[in-house]
Formats: structure tokens, sequence, C-alpha cells
């Protein structure tokens, strides 16, 4: 019965998409919250059930970094590779589930360092944990996001709490309160907006024009 849920909900976010690879969007939170509540319902140690409630986990962080709530898709990438460790033997040597593993790990280290410089200690131990990769295959995808660490800055106030408990309701806001329908331009009288919302909540945000004042944004 959760598996069904999970699908009618995958196709419910995917309904909503003008466009098959648009971003998901303030609207889609509550689908995506509960997807979350069907996995965990989901009895695990059958192959078949764990492979789909992985890739439901996935879908479920995919969706929140489209939506560039970096923060919220790590938190669901490091709670996917620790779910991982629970694999039966049997899907261990599946050489497509081992790069999604690798996959996971590399986007995960790249959206904990997306606000701020972070070891990830605790995605390294995740990462050994699962026993999907090797010592060698897991320091190498560590060293290549370390050094690649963030040369675009973004507010790191969009990890708070306080921001994430109300930036539903800023979105639908701006959604409703903007003039320009997309295109050239449009990113700055969201970021306006976004401001003058957040500040309305008592959140100071800057937005990514002004952290980053060499860089040409349309």
């Amino acid at each position: 019965m959760a598996k069904q849920q999970i699908n009618e909900l995958a196709k419910a976010i995917f309904a909503r998409k003008e466009y098959d690879h648009a971003a998901a969007t303030y609207r889609d939170v509550p689908d995506l919250q509960k997807i979350y509540e069907f996995v965990k319902t989901m009895p695990m140690g059958q192959a078949e059930d764990d492979r789909f409630a992985f890739e439901a986990l996935i879908f479920v962080a995919e969706q929140y970094e489209t939506m560039g709530r970096m923060s919220v898709a790590a938190k669901y990438r490091l709670e996917t590779l620790r779910f991982v460790e629970g694999f039966p033997e049997e899907l261990r040597g599946d050489p497509a589930l081992k790069r999604a593993v690798k996959d996971l790990f590399s986007m995960l280290l790249r959206d904990r360092n997306y606000y701020v410089d972070d070891d990830c200690k605790d995605c390294l131990l995740a990462a050994k944990a699962s026993k999907m990769l090797g010592e060698e295959e897991i320091e190498s995808v560590y060293q290549n996001r370390m050094q690649r660490r963030r040369t675009f800055k973004n507010d790191p106030v969009e990890m708070s709490e306080e921001y994430l408990s109300v930036i539903d309701e800023v979105e639908r806001k701006i959604d409703a309160n903007k003039t320009s329908k997309g295109g050239m331009g449009s990113c700055f009288e969201i970021w306006s907006l976004k401001e003058q919302y957040l500040a309305e909540k008592g959140i100071t945000w800057t937005s990514p024009a002004l952290l980053n004042p060499r860089v040409r944004f349309d």
C-alpha cells in the first residue's frame, strides 16, 4: 500500500510541473513530506522494498535540491546514506546501486558545503558504514569534493530552522505578488520580494547578487 501511495504522490508532483525538468515548489512540500512518512512505514529487509525506499528517499532529496533548499536535501541524503547500512547482502554487489550510493555521497558532500565549509566527518562515517564503497573510492570522492568547495556564496541563514519554518509561506507570497513571468531579470524581483517578506518575519536574508558582486545574473 505504501509503495502505491508513494508512486501516486510522485505522479502528483510531476503533474504540477510546467515542463519535465522544472523545479519543485512550495506546493510540493506537503507531498514530499508524505512520501518520506510512507517510506518510514515500509517494512525493511527485502531487497525489492529496500531498493524502492532508497529511490524514494533520493527522489525527496532531489526535489528539495531543485527548490534550492540544500540544507534540507543534505538532511535527506545523509539519512538515505545511513539507510543503506541495513541493505540485505544481495543488494551489495549490484553495480548500479553502488554507482547510486557513490553519487549520493558526492551530492551529500556538495550540499553540506553549499553554505559553509564543512569537513563532513559524519558523512564519511556513514559512507564507510554503508559497506557499498571501498576505502579508496570513498577517499577519492571526499577529496574531490573538498577541493571544489564554495566559490559561489549563499546566505547561511537558509540552513536555520527559523528560515525553513517560514519559507513555504514566503514563496507562496512571492508567487502571488511577483509581476514577472520569468525570463531576463526576473530573479532580481524575486530576490527583492524574498528579502522583504523574510524581513517581515524578522529574518535578515542577503541575495546571491549582493553576496557575489563579481557574478553577473540575468
